[in-house]
């Protein structure tokens, strides 16, 4: 009989790792309670207190999707007023993300629509609307250089002709669920 080391009573082994996985697992596992702040009493103190806990999303968020991963060079916004982007950023409609020559960035859209981009992308998201309720939307990418693989969202499979991808050169209508499309910097 194996014995789980470390105890005073010899257990066979696989009884004693059965018994150590729920401790294990508790041990690791994140806190998930929300930490209440109390304000002290006034209006004065009550605009000195700081909360503790961060709010996951803000109320007023307007993003459409959000980076899920980033390799490299990868950023948001035109030329002149780009950021980095970084896992967790939102995507808002109508704006330009960028990758760089050993970039590659992957974003989720609320209609569970996944863009991945290859190095030296440019992509405008042009139009992003969509009702969870209804189901109801519209989308429209241009990428303007380098390649993005779709994997299609609720959009494209409940009314595919208002998911459209254009390049400088064509307009793809969307007949399946996951394909790549690539093109050249307009010259």
């Amino acid at each position: 009989m194996q014995t789980f080391s470390g105890t005073k009573l010899a257990l066979p082994l696989a009884a004693a790792l059965w018994l150590a996985l729920p401790v294990a697992g508790a041990q690791t596992m994140p806190a998930t309670a929300p930490t209440a702040v109390v304000a002290p009493a006034g209006p004065a103190a009550a605009a000195e207190a700081t909360p503790t806990a961060v709010a996951a999303t803000p109320v007023n968020d307007k993003r459409v999707g959000t980076f899920k991963q980033v390799k490299g060079e990868s950023w948001l916004g035109k030329s002149d007023a780009r950021r980095p982007a970084a896992p967790g950023d939102g995507v808002l409609e109508t704006e330009r993300v960028n990758t760089g020559p050993q970039g590659a960035a992957t974003i989720t859209l609320k209609d569970g629509t996944v863009l991945t981009m290859g190095p030296n992308s440019t992509m405008d998201l042009s139009q992003f609307k969509y009702d969870a309720t209804t189901q109801k939307g519209h989308f429209a990418l241009d990428l303007l250089q380098g390649s993005v693989r779709v994997v299609t969202g609720l959009l494209a499979k409940i009314n595919p002709d208002l998911f459209k991808i254009s390049t400088p050169t064509s307009v793809v209508g969307v007949r399946g669920t996951d394909f790549i499309v690539e093109t050249q910097a307009a010259q």
